[in-house]
C-alpha cells in the first residue's frame, strides 16, 4: 500500500493534468489503484492538499480515496521522531515541520510506502543538525525506517 504526501499528489495533479487527453490513462490508472486500496492518504496530507489544490481533493474524494486518520499512536510516534531529530520548540525552515512528522508517523503506523516529492538530500547535514532533514532523510533514519519514493519512480 502507498500513501501520498501532499507534495506528491499536488505534483502529479499539476504536472500531469487530468484535463490533458494524454494524461487520461494515468488518472484512470490512479483511480483503479484507489479502488483497489493500493493508494491512500493521511488526513494531514489531504488537508494540506485541500489548501493548495481543492480540485485535486474533490477528484480524490469522488473516488473515495481512503483517508488514514491522525491517531493517538501517530501523535506519539511523531513526538518521538521530533525528539530524535533534536527539535526543541521551533522547526528549522529547511527541515521537516509538524505536519511532515504526522505524515511520516501515519505511514509508519499503517505500514505504507510514502510517496513524496520532497527533495532527497544526498549529502545530509551533520548528525548534530538533524533538524534540517527533509522527509526522505527522516524516513530513512534507522530508528524510523519508512520506505519512500517519489511519484515518477513509482
Amino acid at each position: 500500500m502507498y500513501s501520498f504526501d501532499a507534495s506528491a499528489i499536488i505534483h502529479a495533479w499539476d504536472n500531469y493534468p487530468i484535463s490533458n487527453s494524454l494524461m487520461t490513462s494515468l488518472w484512470d490508472w490512479i483511480a483503479i489503484k484507489i479502488d483497489q486500496g493500493e493508494f491512500v492518504i493521511s488526513e494531514v496530507a489531504l488537508n494540506e492538499t485541500s489548501n493548495k489544490s481543492p480540485d485535486c481533493v474533490s477528484w480524490l474524494k469522488e473516488r473515495n480515496l481512503r483517508v488514514l486518520p491522525l491517531t493517538q499512536q501517530t501523535l506519539e510516534l511523531a513526538l518521538e521522531i521530533k525528539h530524535l531529530l533534536g527539535i526543541e520548540e521551533k522547526y528549522h525552515p529547511k527541515g521537516v515541520d509538524e505536519n511532515d512528522l504526522f505524515i511520516i508517523s501515519t505511514a509508519k503506523i499503517n505500514s505504507t510506502v510514502l510517496i513524496t516529492e520532497e527533495n532527497r538530500q544526498p549529502n545530509l547535514p551533520n548528525i548534530d543538525i538533524r533538524t534540517k532533514y527533509k522527509i526522505p532523510a527522516v524516513c530513512n533514519l534507522q530508528e524510523v525506517q519508512v520506505r519512500n519514493i517519489n511519484f515518477r519512480n513509482y
